[in-house]
C-alpha cells in the first residue's frame, strides 16, 4: 500500500475541499486563469538552484547546474484544460522533471481558449518543436500534462508524420486522448475523481471546440495513428477520469509503460517541492525519460 505524508493527504483534501468546487462555480476561464497564476506557485517549490529563464517567445528555460548547458533537451507543454495555465504555473513539476531526467527542459507557451481556441494550441506546440529543430537543439524527449499530454502527442504524431527529427521518449501525466465521447459523463462517473468536475470538461468543450468535430484526428489522439511512436510513459491517479484515457493509449501505442497511482487527484505533479508523492513520480518519470534516450 502506498504511503502517503501529510503534506500529500492535506494536497488531496485541497483539491476536493477547494479546487473542485472553484472549477464547478467559477465559469469565466480568464477569472480562474489569474487563480491559477496566484496559486499554483504557493503549492510547490522550484529548487533554489534552477532559476527559470525566460526567453523572448515566453518560454521557460531550465538548467539544472550538474548537467550544464549541453545536456539534452526536454520539452514540457504545460496542462490547464487549453484555457488556464502556463509556463509559471508549471515551473516547480518542470524543473524537478529536469533534474529528474538529467536534462535540460523548456516549458512552452502557447495561446489559450477560449480567445484563442483549436487548432491555436496545436499550431503554437508544434510550431515551438519545429522551431527548436530547426534551431539545431531536437528535443529528445516531448513531456505534458493533461492537456498538455495531448498536444505532447499531437507533436509527436506531427514529428514522425513529417520526418522531422523525432523524440526518443515522450512522459504524459493523465493526458487527455478523446473528445469524441461525452466526456462530462466520464468524470461524473469516475470512481476517485478528486479535482475535476463534470462543468469543467463542459466547459472546455464549448471554449476550445466551438463547432469542431471532437472526432478528428487532430483534436483526439486516440483516433489518429499512435503506432511507431517513441517510448512513452503515461502516469495518472487511478480513480481519475482520465485513467481510462491512459489505460486506452497504453493499449494502442507500441511501447508503454502505465504508472497509475492511486488515491491522488489529477495532475498531483504539481505539488513538487512540497508533495512527496509529487516528488516520487517526477523522480519515476525522469528515470524512465533518461534510460529511453540512452
Amino acid at each position: 500500500m502506498t504511503k502517503y505524508t501529510r503534506a500529500d493527504r492535506f494536497f488531496r483534501w485541497q483539491a476536493r475541499n477547494v479546487e473542485r468546487p472553484t472549477l464547478r462555480f467559477v465559469g469565466s476561464q480568464p477569472i480562474l486563469r489569474q487563480i491559477f497564476a496566484l496559486t499554483a506557485p504557493l503549492g510547490a517549490m522550484t529548487p533554489r538552484d534552477m532559476v527559470p529563464q525566460k526567453d523572448t517567445n515566453g518560454a521557460l528555460w531550465f538548467t539544472p547546474p550538474e548537467v550544464g548547458p549541453d545536456a539534452p533537451l526536454l520539452i514540457y507543454i504545460h496542462g490547464g484544460g487549453f484555457t488556464i495555465g502556463s509556463p509559471h504555473t508549471h515551473a516547480a513539476l518542470v524543473a524537478h522533471l529536469a533534474r529528474s531526467a538529467g536534462m535540460r527542459a523548456v516549458s512552452i507557451s502557447y495561446r489559450l481558449a477560449p480567445e484563442h481556441p483549436f487548432p491555436a494550441a496545436r499550431d503554437d506546440a508544434i510550431a515551438a518543436y519545429d522551431h527548436l529543430v530547426a534551431a539545431g537543439t531536437p528535443p529528445v524527449a516531448v513531456c505534458g500534462d493533461s492537456a498538455g499530454g495531448c498536444l505532447a502527442l499531437q507533436v509527436a504524431q506531427h514529428a514522425r508524420d513529417t520526418g522531422r527529427a523525432q523524440p526518443k521518449a515522450l512522459g504524459l501525466i493523465a493526458p487527455i486522448g478523446d473528445f469524441s465521447d461525452d466526456l462530462a459523463q466520464r468524470f461524473e462517473m469516475a470512481p476517485d475523481e478528486i479535482l475535476i468536475p463534470a462543468a469543467w470538461p463542459r466547459r472546455l468543450l464549448t471554449c476550445y471546440l466551438p463547432e469542431i468535430d471532437p472526432a478528428l484526428p487532430t483534436v483526439s489522439p486516440l483516433r489518429g495513428d499512435l503506432t511507431n511512436l517513441p517510448p512513452t510513459m503515461i502516469q495518472a491517479a487511478t480513480g481519475e477520469a482520465l485513467a481510462q484515457d491512459a489505460s486506452r493509449l497504453a493499449k494502442a501505442m507500441d511501447d508503454v509503460t502505465l504508472d497509475l497511482w492511486p488515491d491522488l487527484a489529477h495532475v498531483w505533479h504539481l505539488h513538487a517541492g512540497r508533495s512527496k508523492a509529487a516528488d516520487m513520480a517526477l523522480a519515476r518519470l525522469g528515470a524512465f525519460l533518461k534510460d529511453a534516450v540512452k
